[in-house]
């Protein structure tokens, strides 16, 4: 997939917004046809296939690594994702999260989000050539020492729990 090309172009991805990628093969990478999904699928006799399908799909997505990002590309690049499961989502869905995008965040969320990840990414230069504060490294000690190390994979339990959570956040939509 290009990631070349402007923005506003509509069979290109926004060039703001990389694809995300992982250091291991990811289930969408090694088993693509477990997230074909259209937004019709869901009707007719195959609708029981399709729930059955779209249910392995979100639990694959539950343990992956760059499910954040995943969601954030696919709702940021429209035209490229109508179809398929995205961050165990529904073309259906992403509509809606597009929506509440644009109602938290106004018309140009994409620009709005587009600015937070550049001064993210300016934070984190900055904070490479600058120590932590005394306080500052007394919070990253407590965080780990409150919620442990990060890790990957994500234990099975810690799948179900991402997985709780972001049904959770689908519903609320």
């Amino acid at each position: 997939m290009s990631r070349t090309g402007a923005a506003d172009s509509p069979m290109k991805p926004d060039p703001r917004f990389p694809f995300p990628h992982s250091p291991t093969p990811t289930r969408c990478q090694t088993n693509p046809t477990f997230f074909d999904f259209a937004r019709g699928d869901r009707t007719g006799p195959t609708r029981a296939a399709a729930e059955k399908q779209l249910e392995r799909a979100r639990q694959a997505c539950s343990g992956c690594p760059i499910v954040k990002d995943c969601l954030r590309w696919a709702l940021v690049n429209k035209p490229l994702t109508k179809v398929g499961i995205y961050a165990a989502t529904t073309p259906g869905q992403r509509t809606e999260l597009r929506k509440r995008m644009a109602e938290r965040l106004g018309p140009d969320w994409i620009d709005v989000l587009a600015a937070q990840d550049q001064a993210r990414r300016e934070r984190a230069a900055a904070a490479r050539h600058t120590p932590l504060t005394v306080s500052q490294t007394r919070i990253v000690r407590l965080d780990v020492e409150v919620n442990g190390p990060m890790r990957l994979p994500l234990s099975p339990a810690e799948q179900q729990r991402n997985l709780a959570r972001l049904m959770a956040g689908l519903k609320a939509a």
